[in-house]
């Protein structure tokens, strides 16, 4: 089978293949863990909501060991007793411990021979080595991460990055996510779209299927 090289599969990784689902030992539960840890009188309920607060522009922007801003705006939020060496030391530790698809993977690193495969994802520079640790992005065509290109979903100007760096036609796009307004703005560019998460292999595999078959 000829690998199809103006044909590109990406994949997003929270809740396609690192697991957000509730019951399991999700990206919530790490949080959690992190800020009662350093804090052990907060009020889990409330913890990832304010958490999500203090972190929507600079959990995806910035370099955290070389800029300290977002960890000072946790610290005072959560009233943490550490410093940010103790503070992102412990975030490793705690977040390797978040379990991902790994059949979702194996099956991503099988579509090589059939097509591109990518990666695009919102994340904060201190989660990329744990991103490698469960995908190996050596194994993909493109990576695409929010915090190297100063941009993230569901924003125009990543899809454009995108498209700009593949020269791939949208046509020829197949993006899954477990995002419905992430999906809406690849539709809104011609690109073909699953909406699943990584409990769904089943679903992704048709799409994926119906897509390369399509000529």
């Amino acid at each position: 089978m000829m690998r199809e090289e103006n044909k590109i599969v990406i994949f997003d990784w929270g809740g396609v293949i690192e697991s957000h689902k509730e019951g399991e030992y999700s990206i919530k539960r790490a949080i959690i863990n992190l800020i009662k840890h350093f804090n052990g009188e907060e009020d889990e309920n409330t913890i990832v909501e304010r958490y999500y607060a203090q972190s929507v522009e600079d959990i995806t922007y910035h370099v955290y060991l070389e800029n300290d801003k977002w960890f000072e705006k946790i610290k005072n939020e959560f009233n943490l007793k550490c410093n940010s060496d103790e503070f992102y030391d412990y975030y490793i530790k705690e977040f390797d411990k978040i379990g991902y698809y790994k059949d979702v993977v194996e099956f991503a690193h099988s579509l090589k021979n059939r097509c591109k495969i990518a990666i695009l994802s919102n994340l904060g520079s201190l989660d990329k080595q744990r991103l490698d640790k469960q995908v190996d992005l050596k194994e993909f065509d493109y990576v695409w991460l929010s915090f190297e290109l100063n941009a993230r979903k569901p924003k125009e100007k990543i899809y454009e990055i995108v498209e700009s760096d593949c020269k791939i036609e949208p046509k020829n796009i197949l993006f899954i996510d477990d995002s419905k307004e992430n999906i809406d703005v690849a539709k809104s560019r011609g690109w073909n779209t699953c909406l699943a998460t990584g409990h769904e292999l089943d679903i992704i595999k048709d799409s994926i299927d119906k897509f390369l078959n399509c000529k």
